[in-house]
């Protein structure tokens, strides 16, 4: 099969009891396995009772519940940078609008060099609408936000001095070091609801590629993908040139397979439809399939040869 596979790391799921310890050896595995990245998604506070907005329904967090933590996403990412030689890192995603936009330039294009260019940064609003007002952040600036923090990025990560005037946003004159090594910057991937023109124009003129909702469907994917095309073509990029990045499986697949082998086979049919769909990359999310590295082995292996 023609696409790219990666790993989700453990985030808020019973499957992973280890140690945030082992996450950096586990990725060192993955590698061994031949899967191309890992993912790792960020979420900076927690409430106690979360309601999901998109439908994948109530959940509470607690420290007493056997849920593996949630690390910094930049910090885990190097950790896995020096202990790996091959295998990318793509945050999927990153909540931008909640960072400094110069602290989150220096802080990737670090990791771009640390990793030798592996690291990816997926930028998103979120769905926790919440967790950004505790933050003092308005909820209903997140994507604005977020994009200005991505434009600031990019003129940091350019060479010479760097000027910038946004909303949020001011500086003159200056230099952020280190520069990356990846020609163009820290390649950007962007998350959300690309069915909405203003998302589909940002991964148009702002991303290397799209990062789909976990829970996204093949209808959900299809539109999302001609909207991005459609995007394209008015701004004068070539569609080919944006990547398209969804998971392997869908709540529904997890809920509705009795065993492993079920699971995979649901896995392999979804990612045939969605390759004719235009999906370039597929990560398998490690909250589903438990972390049996013989059987993620075995299912990579499938994969490949589908």
């Amino acid at each position: 099969m023609e696409a790219s596979f990666g790993v989700k790391l453990p985030g808020l799921v019973p499957s992973y009891a280890g140690s945030l310890r082992e996450i950096p050896d586990l990725a060192v595995e993955f590698e061994k396995l031949g899967f191309d990245d890992v993912m790792d998604g960020e979420h900076i506070l927690y409430a106690a009772e979360m309601s999901h907005p998109g439908g994948a329904g109530n959940f509470e967090h607690s420290r007493t519940e056997q849920h593996s933590d949630r690390s910094d996403t930049l910090v885990m990412f190097g950790a896995i940078a020096a202990k790996t030689m091959r295998i990318g890192m793509i945050s999927g995603i990153l909540l931008a609008a909640a960072h400094p936009p110069a602290v989150l330039a220096r802080q990737a294009s670090t990791l771009d060099v640390l990793s030798g260019g592996r690291f990816t940064l997926g930028v998103g609003g979120g769905w926790n609408a919440a967790e950004f007002e505790q933050m003092g952040i308005p909820a209903e600036e997140r994507a604005a936000r977020t994009e200005e923090a991505v434009r600031a990025c990019r003129e940091l990560w350019s060479p010479g001095l760097s000027s910038f005037a946004g909303r949020w946003t001011r500086f003159d004159d200056v230099i952020c070091e280190p520069a990356p090594v990846t020609p163009g910057g820290v390649p950007v991937w962007w998350g959300g609801n690309a069915r909405s023109k203003p998302t589909a124009r940002r991964v148009a003129t702002l991303a290397q590629g799209w990062l789909a909702r976990e829970a996204a469907d093949d209808a959900e994917i299809s539109a999302s993908v001609d909207v991005i095309r459609a995007a394209c073509a008015e701004h004068g990029r070539d569609p080919a040139t944006v990547g398209i990045r969804a998971s392997l499986t869908r709540t529904s697949d997890w809920n509705a397979a009795g065993s492993f082998d079920d699971l995979a086979e649901r896995a392999i049919t979804r990612a045939k439809r969605l390759v004719a769909l235009g999906v370039t990359h597929f990560t398998v999310p490690l909250g589903y399939y438990g972390i049996d590295l013989d059987a993620l082995g075995t299912l990579l292996k499938v994969l490949r040869d589908a």
